[in-house]
C-alpha cells in the first residue's frame, strides 16, 4: 500500500470514528438533554396525543385543562391571567414554562409512578392520561393581589406565604399575559419592554433598600451585638463613614433613639453603624442563613428562580468577595450591589413570624392519578433556622412598631394587627422600588408577605395599599 493510499485510508478512519463519537454524543450522552428540552416540538407532538393531567387551585378550581382536537390535546386555561407566571404554558410551538415544565413528567403520564398505571391502561384499551396537580394557591387571594397590582398599572411582584408550612398561598407577577393568546400576542410580548413574560416573583432582581434592615438587625440581636434598646444619637441626618457621607431620607435628625426607633422609623445613619460593627463576615453569614446566595429550592424550573445577593455585571458574587467598610455600611441599609427577589424576601418575613424557623416554599399540595388516588403528597418541611427564638420575637415586636408608629403606618388598620418592614430602594435613571415585607395577624401569625413595586412614587402611596388589600383577603377579613 503507498503512502497516499494510507493516508487515506487513515484519515477515512478518523472520519468515521468522530461521526461515530458525535452520534454517541447526541444519541448517548445528550438524549436525556434533548428529551427534557421543553423546545423539542417533536416530543411535544408526541406528547399532545396524551391527555394532559389537570392543574387544580386549593378548592379544587380548574386553573389548567386540555382541548381536544382529532387525535391532539390542546392546553386552555380558564382563569386566563390569573396565575400565568405560575402555572407557565405548554404550547407545540413556543414549548413549556413554569410547571407545565417542571411537572411536566406527572402531567404527561410519563414519571414512573403515572407510566405504570398507563401501562395497564393500554393492557385494557384505555386512553393514557397524565396525572393532576393540585395547588396550594388560593384564588381569591391571587385575583385579590392581582386585581390591586393592575389597579395600579405599575410592574412588580406579590408572594404571599403560609408561615407554618411555607406553602404558596399567592404569587404575582405584572405586567401579565393570557396564556390561551400566546400564539396571537407573541411577537408583540416578547417586544415588550416591559417583559410580561418575567416571572418578576421569582426571577426579578431588586435593590431591597430598607427592606434588608430585616437582616441587618436579625444579625445585631442575635449575635448579642445590639438589643431593641440599644442608644443612638444623630444631630445632623447624615454620617461620615470613612469619609463617605451617609444620608437618612431628607437628611432628617433623629437625636436621642434607640435601635427599635431606628428600625421603625427607617434611619440610615444609624443601620450605618450597625453594620460597621458587624462587619462584612457576620453581616454576610446571615444574609446566607436566611437563604441568601442560594436559589430557594422551589417546584418551578431551576432558570425560572435567581439567587438573591450582591450582583456585579448581571452575575452573582461570591459571598467571600471583599468588600471595604464603606461597602458594609451601603449594604446594611440595603443597597450597595444587592439584589434580592420578592420570593427570597417573603421566606424571610416567614421565617420571623415562624419564631426563627424558614421553612421551604412550595406550591404544589398532591398529585393525582387519573383514578383521584393521591401518588404524591407534598409535605411542609423545615429549611433552616437563620435566627433564634428570642431574636425573631424581637424583630416582631420591632416590626409592630413599625406599622403602629413608623414608615409603614399606611398599613394599620382596627382590623388585624399587621407587622412589618418597609423599603424605598434608589433605581438609577427612574422612580424607586417600593417594598413591604411583613406577616399578620402579629400576635398569632398565619400569612407572610412580599410587596414590590417598581417606579414608585413612593412606598405609603402605592406598596401599602396593596399589601393592606392582599393581608386582608388572605385572612379573610
Amino acid at each position: 500500500m503507498n503512502s497516499s493510499i494510507r493516508k487515506l485510508f487513515f484519515l477515512m478512519v478518523l472520519m468515521f470514528g468522530g461521526l461515530v463519537a458525535v452520534l454517541a454524543w447526541w444519541q448517548v450522552v445528550q438524549e436525556q438533554n434533548l428529551a427534557e428540552n421543553p423546545h423539542n416540538t417533536r416530543k411535544v407532538f408526541a406528547q399532545m396525543r396524551i391527555e394532559r393531567g389537570l392543574i387544580l387551585d386549593n378548592v379544587r378550581g380548574e386553573l389548567a385543562t386540555n382541548r381536544r382536537e382529532g387525535d391532539l390535546y390542546y392546553r386552555v386555561y380558564p382563569r386566563g391571567d390569573l396565575a400565568a407566571h405560575l402555572l407557565g404554558y405548554s404550547d407545540p410551538i413556543y414549548g413549556r414554562t413554569g410547571l407545565e415544565r417542571s411537572w411536566n413528567d406527572y402531567l404527561t403520564g410519563t414519571a414512573d409512578e403515572v407510566e405504570l398505571l398507563n401501562a395497564l391502561n393500554t393492557l385494557t384499551g384505555k386512553e393514557n392520561r397524565g396525572a393532576d396537580l393540585k395547588l396550594t394557591l388560593d384564588p381569591g387571594i391571587q385575583s385579590t393581589a392581582l386585581s390591586a397590582m393592575q389597579d395600579l398599572g405599575k410592574r412588580g411582584a406579590i408572594v404571599v406565604l403560609d408561615v407554618k408550612t411555607g406553602a404558596v398561598l399567592a404569587m404575582v407577577s405584572t405586567p401579565t399575559y393570557d396564556p390561551n393568546l400566546l400564539e396571537e400576542n407573541w411577537d408583540q410580548l416578547n417586544a415588550d419592554a416591559d417583559a410580561p413574560l418575567l416571572n418578576r416573583a421569582t426571577q426579578g432582581l431588586y435593590t431591597p433598600g430598607s427592606s434588608f434592615k430585616l437582616i441587618t438587625t436579625a444579625a445585631a440581636l442575635d449575635t448579642g451585638t445590639f438589643q431593641p434598646d440599644s442608644k443612638f444619637k444623630d444631630d445632623k441626618g447624615s454620617i461620615d463613614i470613612y469619609g463617605n457621607t451617609i444620608r437618612n431620607w431628607r437628611d432628617l435628625p433623629f437625636g436621642d433613639h434607640d435601635l427599635s426607633e431606628a428600625f421603625s422609623q427607617s434611619i440610615n445613619t444609624t443601620f450605618a453603624q450597625v453594620g460597621d460593627r458587624l462587619g462584612q463576615e457576620t453581616l454576610i453569614r446571615y444574609m446566607q442563613a436566611f437563604g441568601l446566595y442560594s436559589k430557594p429550592p422551589f417546584e418551578l424550573p431551576a432558570d425560572e428562580i435567581m439567587a438573591s445577593g450582591r450582583y456585579q455585571d448581571g452575575k452573582l458574587m461570591s459571598p467571600e468577595a471583599a468588600m471595604d467598610p464603606v461597602q458594609v455600611a451601603w449594604m446594611a441599609i440595603g443597597q450597595e450591589n444587592l439584589q434580592v427577589t420578592p420570593l427570597q424576601m417573603a421566606m424571610i418575613a416567614q421565617a420571623i413570624a415562624n419564631g426563627g424557623r424558614m421553612m421551604k416554599p412550595y406550591v404544589v399540595d398532591s398529585v393525582a392519578d387519573f383514578d383521584g388516588t393521591i401518588i404524591r403528597q407534598g409535605q411542609p418541611r423545615e429549611l433552616a433556622k437563620p435566627v433564634s427564638s428570642g431574636t425573631a420575637d424581637d424583630l416582631k415586636d420591632m416590626m409592630i412598631k413599625v406599622v403602629n408608629e413608623g414608615t409603614g403606618s399606611r398599613l394599620k388598620t382596627d382590623k388585624v394587627q399587621i407587622a412589618g418592614k418597609t423599603g424605598t430602594a434608589e433605581v438609577e435613571g427612574r422612580g424607586p422600588n417600593a417594598w413591604f415585607v411583613g406577616f399578620a395577624p402579629a400576635e398569632d401569625p398565619q400569612v407572610a408577605i412580599a410587596v414590590v413595586v417598581e417606579d414608585a412614587d413612593s412606598f405609603g402611596g402605592i406598596s401599602g395599599p396593596v399589601a393592606l388589600k392582599t393581608i386582608l383577603a388572605a385572612l379573610g377579613l
